[in-house]
């Protein structure tokens, strides 16, 4: 019945176009069909108006003006004379029915109530439909994907429900996943790639997590520079379904190396060594380190495996083998200007197993470990001079370890935070001791001792368009805080240690320590290339309580935190890894040179 009136309008209204635009005056304008929006309101948006004259542009542009009003499925303007030089407006319209009630069905990514919430908000229940608040509710809605990072989401509909009319219907379409192809794998296995990836087939099509499962094969150092090239989504012959693909180039991921070397205590080294981060392509890491020093301490050795997929729940592995000789009070640092520092000479060796389950649960990871070991000291013919501390005998500590981790990517990483809590139950058995502790003697016999550690970490970084590409610099800027904690009758090694390149730089190795430490670093990362960055920092912390001075190092019983400071460069060697000098100050006036490979954390 509408249709035909409709019809019959649009013939009358084509019938006197001429007539209307021969001179007539509006004579009255009457608006049929409204229920909820008033007359008045209908007639303010017109141009018509009583007592003006009836011009046929005026007839089509008010059209569009009450149709623009968003509240009608239908608008019919029409008019008619009453005499030579008067006519009759009407306006039909057809409402859109009240807002009851909102239904959202097909979202998976935002919560039913986040999606009524922002609906609601545009356009209230117990008002008519407003069309005009599709668009404010539909960009709100995709906004909202976007912020969690999901891009493309479309709306089958939105609007009053044919089948329902005083229901508002939101049917969205989220972008899912048909088919990932991975193209160029050689030695990699494809269940490895994704076993690593986020993003699977049949699930929602996540931007956010797109690039970070790139990110996370391109710092694999599987491949090379150029090597993970993601291609555009694809969309298929279904609507909201895309197939993704990935094009590779693998890179040499095995080592063998072979050469000498100085130790840190200056003597020769010949080392043989054997790596490969991804064993038969798949996705584990093993290594092989032999080396002897030309005098003293005999062969040290080491072989580690590492199995980031476990089981079906990705847990990893990681196990060690190692007999190897430890070089006290030393490390990677130097001082280049001849500072005083202690000569003594000795070394341990630690023979041992360790092994260690991680696995993850969205953003936690849990982590249980064990090691055992036995610990020899070594050059027990000191000279006047030297000094040393012996405390032979065998160790056990297991490893009960909780984190938060949302850094990206997990290795050098630019943004996230890590809130980490790792308690170490131990047990010793310490069958004599000498040296600089000769007079610690509850350490000997059988203890158990419990040392644990909470650790912060936080990176920033400015944020770059979800399309930029993977490996583009970009400073950032890092912050870490670590407090640690030991409890019962622990051998001298086992105690808390600061200084040195991995904790507090302008120091020696194991320059603090104590049944307590604390550390703060703060960095700011520039780079200057993809592989080589250009690095600020300052270091603050300290360690105190436990054994005494050792060494000419005097200890506090009582927190007394330094402060060291400098610049660094760290630059990337393919198959090696990150190689990082730091020049550092401390607040004794003194300077010193560290070297090391990775990042500091």
């Amino acid at each position: 019945m509408l249709k035909r009136g409709m019809l019959i309008g649009t013939v009358v209204l084509l019938a006197t176009m001429a007539w209307g635009q021969a001179g007539s005056t509006v004579k009255s304008v009457t608006v049929r069909g409204n229920q909820n929006v008033t007359s008045d309101a209908i007639m303010a948006a017109m141009k018509i108006k009583v007592g003006r004259p009836l011009v046929q542009k005026d007839l089509l542009d008010d059209e569009a003006s009450v149709r623009n009003m968003g509240f009608f499925k239908d608008v019919k303007m029409l008019s008619r004379p009453v005499s030579e030089s008067e006519a009759e407006v009407i306006v039909e319209v057809a409402e859109y029915p009240v807002v009851r009630e909102v239904r959202v069905v097909g979202n998976s990514v935002l919560k039913t109530e986040d999606v009524t919430k922002i609906a609601t908000t545009a356009q209230a229940t117990g008002q008519v439909w407003n069309n005009r608040n599709a668009k404010a509710i539909s960009d709100a809605v995709a906004k909202a994907y976007e912020d969690k990072g999901y891009m493309g989401v479309q709306f089958d509909k939105l609007g009053p429900d044919d089948s329902s009319p005083g229901t508002l219907l939101i049917s969205i379409v989220e972008p899912k996943v048909r088919e990932i192809k991975l193209i160029g794998l050689k030695r990699t296995q494809e269940k490895v790639i994704r076993r690593i990836m986020r993003t699977k087939p049949g699930k929602t099509l996540s931007a956010k997590d797109w690039r970070r499962d790139i990110e996370e094969l391109y710092y694999t150092y599987w491949f090379e520079n150029d090597g993970v090239k993601p291609a555009i989504p694809e969309p298929t012959d279904v609507p909201g379904e895309y197939n993704l693909a990935i094009e590779f180039k693998e890179a040499r991921t095995g080592l063998l190396n072979a050469g000498i070397a100085l130790d840190p205590q200056s003597r020769l080294v010949g080392t043989l060594s054997y790596s490969d981060s991804n064993f038969l392509g798949r996705g584990q890491s093993v290594g092989i380190q032999l080396a002897q020093a030309t005098v003293g301490g005999g062969p040290s050795a080491e072989v580690a495996f590492g199995n980031r997929f476990y089981d079906s729940r990705d847990t990893s592995m990681n196990v060690q083998l190692f007999s190897r000789v430890v070089y006290n009070f030393t490390g990677a640092g130097v001082d280049p200007f001849g500072g005083n520092e202690s000569t003594g000479k000795f070394d341990e060796r630690r023979t041992g197993a360790s092994v260690t389950f991680s696995r993850p649960m969205k953003d936690f990871r849990a982590t249980v470990g064990v090691r055992g070991q036995n610990i020899k000291t070594l050059n027990l013919n000191p000279g006047p001079t030297d000094e040393f501390i012996q405390q032979d005998g065998d160790l056990v500590t297991f490893e009960l370890g909780a984190a938060y981790d949302t850094r990206q990517p997990s290795v050098e990483p630019y943004k996230g935070e890590l809130l980490q809590l790792t308690v170490s139950p131990g047990y010793s058995n310490i069958t004599s001791i000498g040296g600089n502790v000769k007079n610690y003697t509850d350490v000997l016999g059988q203890n158990f001792y419990v040392k644990s550690n909470i650790e912060y970490r936080k990176f920033w970084s400015k944020r770059l368009p979800l399309d930029a590409p993977i490996d583009q610099p970009r400073p950032v800027v890092a912050f870490r805080a670590k407090y640690g904690m030991l409890s019962g009758t622990a051998p001298f090694f086992e105690q808390q240690f600061v200084g040195g390149a991995e904790s507090l730089r302008g120091y020696q190795n194991q320059r603090f320590w104590g049944n307590q430490s604390f550390l703060t670093t703060l960095e700011y990362r520039q780079p200057v290339q993809k592989s080589f960055n250009v690095i600020g920092f300052v270091d603050y912390g300290g360690a105190w309580g436990g054994y005494g001075q050792i060494k000419d190092f005097d200890q506090s019983s009582k927190p007394r935190l330094r402060l060291g400071y400098g610049v660094g460069v760290g630059f990337r060697v393919p198959q090696l890894g990150t190689i990082r000098i730091d020049f550092a100050f401390n607040q004794e006036g003194q300077n010193r040179t560290h070297f090391s490979f990775g990042s500091s954390f």
